[in-house]
């Protein structure tokens, strides 16, 4: 179906269409002058096949008040809207002489933000999701292409409702989406009722576009996408771009859980998250200091580079100090990725390298010896109880051979279990003169069973259930009906190479719904061997793993298949060596590196 589109000049109402400036599967949208109040407006003209029908007219005409009553700076002012008889339907709007969030992502080519810009960006829209929800209005649609950017640097949120508006579901109606499945919630391409948790899940994916550089949901079509997103399935922000740091990867991650109750509850919520982790970093959290960063977003973020490597550094050394490591870790990689060669962070991580493995053999000492000691006691007691042979037995008081046998109680016969065997009638039996009791059949129990459903990640694998014989995943294999209870699932990997298989005890609850089973195999670690100059030299990749030269050193693998690391080694006395390596999942390495000799310091007497 071709989209209905108007030529310059044309009168709709009182708006006279200018020129087009935009269009999507719903809607075209015109510049237009309001021949009434002199003024340029944008009007979007929704598609006629779009409102062909009076129920959606009249939605329409329901949600367009809803949307009009928003008054908020971020939020894009609607002026007019048509009512449900017209020809034409459509909605006058605010016109922002600028550009979208997406023409200026496109005009990077994939360069990320910084965290702190892509907080203080994002931080406007949840401002204007929050006026919203508390008037009972949900977006429904957050992503770059409706996220306007005025001259100025203001940031508006458009299109609030526009896929409700026509009463229409997401999915295709002229053979294409309506709107990017990348940003929809999993509730909202499962059809469930939408609250403010599925514009959370959908700034998530915005935030994360910005930060990291690229979407989190990707894939080769529509269906793969919405797969990944209904399974949860994405790449660790961090294990992509190490600079975001910790604070706004715990940020994401909680925006985009699959399951709307393990989100924020309000936008209010995000924005307070934000705006800790702003002044954090030191940045204020104003729509001023956004709109100082559009005027020259590359100056500005090159600007405040050092003073978030400087507090970076000091909050990784305060969580060493607290003995926080993970955190510190996550500091000091961001600080690695925003300046590699930064000297302190090296000497940090060298030195958290060096405690992890005294603190190792302090563990291991202090579980062998409490072993050694109790095996020693033992040896000890069964030497002294060791009866000699030319020793007659002791004859104390408690001793079996002091006793008189007239003092011996009778011994009762043993007891007969019950058993299954002989007649079932439930009558005595008399076995050997004496009448067993009379023993009735155990009635079964009705075994309640519920479906399972398979969502392996990666999608290539053979499943077993408590040791059977193993199935290939499919589309017929993926709903299996067992019986509800504690079982043993295991995913087997195809690619044995990449992936490690692996088994889980899992306790399905009774229930009506589907039980969904949703795990993900890990990636074989890629062993990387560093032939080196110095052959007491240290090798560290920070976060993952530690070792010495010249030996296998097994490296977590993340995203996979291949991801580049930066490979630490150090030595006393010489220059520590930082160098990029491609390392792949189940594959072995080899990588040479020369240590150069530190200058020698010395100090008087």
């Amino acid at each position: 179906m071709t989209q209905h589109r108007v030529m310059p000049g044309r009168r709709i109402g009182r708006y006279e269409i200018l020129e087009e400036i935009g269009q999507g599967g719903m809607a075209v949208v015109y510049r237009a002058m309001d021949t009434i109040l002199e003024r340029e407006v944008a009007l979007k003209l929704l598609h006629p096949h779009l409102a062909s029908h009076i129920e959606s007219r009249q939605r329409f005409l329901r949600e367009a008040k809803a949307v009009a009553r928003l008054k908020h700076p971020a939020v894009l002012e609607i002026y007019d809207y048509s009512d449900a008889e017209g020809d034409d339907i459509y909605i006058a709007m605010e016109l922002v002489q600028g550009t979208s969030l997406r023409r200026f992502l496109d005009q990077r080519t994939g360069e990320p933000l910084c965290a702190e810009a892509s907080a203080l960006l994002m931080r406007e829209v949840c401002l204007a999701l929050a006026h919203a929800h508390k008037n009972g209005v949900v977006h429904r649609d957050v992503k770059p292409e409706n996220i306007l950017i005025g001259p100025k640097g203001e940031v508006k949120l458009s299109d609030f409702g526009i896929a409700h508006l026509a009463g229409l579901a997401q999915m295709t109606v002229t053979g294409q989406i309506l709107g990017s499945p990348a940003y929809m919630s999993p509730e909202h391409i499962e059809h469930s009722e939408l609250d403010a948790r599925a514009d959370i899940f959908s700034v998530g994916t915005v935030l994360y576009e910005l930060a990291v550089g690229r979407k989190p949901f990707g894939g080769k079509n529509p269906h793969a996408i919405i797969k990944r997103i209904v399974e949860g399935d994405y790449d660790d922000p961090l294990s992509i771009n190490a600079a975001i740091g910790p604070e706004l990867a715990r940020v994401l991650k909680k925006c985009l859980a699959p399951q709307p109750e393990k989100r924020y509850a309000s936008a209010d919520e995000l924005v307070a998250e934000l705006d800790s982790m702003l002044t954090t970093m030191g940045v204020t959290p104003s729509s001023e200091t956004l709109q100082q960063f559009f005027q020259d977003p590359e100056s500005w973020m090159h600007g405040r580079r050092p003073h978030i490597i400087d507090r970076s550094l000091a909050l990784g050394l305060a969580a060493k100090r607290d003995r926080r490591l993970p955190n510190a870790v996550d500091y000091f990689n961001r600080v690695l990725a925003l300046e590699p060669g930064n000297g302190r962070a090296l000497a940090a991580v060298a030195g958290m390298s060096r405690q992890r493995r005294a603190r190792r053999i302090l563990e291991y000492i202090a579980v062998i010896v409490p072993i050694l000691i109790a095996i020693g006691a033992v040896l000890v007691v069964l030497i002294r109880d060791e009866p000699s042979p030319n020793k007659p037995p002791a004859m104390g008081r408690n001793s079996n051979a002091a006793r008189s046998p007239a003092k011996q109680l009778p011994q009762r016969p043993p007891k007969i279990a019950p058993t299954d065997a002989g007649p079932s009638d439930g009558a005595p039996q008399e076995t050997k003169g004496r009448v067993m009791a009379r023993i009735r059949p155990a009635r079964a129990k009705a075994q309640e069973n519920r479906v399972i459903v398979f969502t392996p990640s990666p999608m290539a694998v053979k499943i077993s259930i408590d040791g059977g014989s193993p199935f290939a995943f499919g589309p017929a294999s993926r709903k299996q009906i067992i019986p509800v209870g504690p079982h043993a699932i295991a995913f087997m990997p195809i690619d044995e190479k990449r992936f490690v298989p692996e088994t889980w005890q899992v306790d399905i609850p009774p229930g009506d719904t589907p039980y969904y089973f949703r795990e993900r195999l890990q990636w074989r670690p890629a062993k990387l061997v560093v032939d080196c100059n110095v052959p007491e030299a240290a090798v560290t990749v920070p976060g993952r793993a530690a070792g010495k030269v010249a030996a296998p050193v097994d490296v977590a693998i993340q995203k996979g298949p291949e991801e580049q690391i930066a490979v630490l080694v150090t030595a006393k006395g010489y220059i520590p060596e930082t160098k990029q390596v491609t390392v792949g999942a189940g594959e072995l390495v080899r990588v040479r590196v020369t240590l150069e000799k530190a200058e020698e310091t010395v100090t008087s007497p």
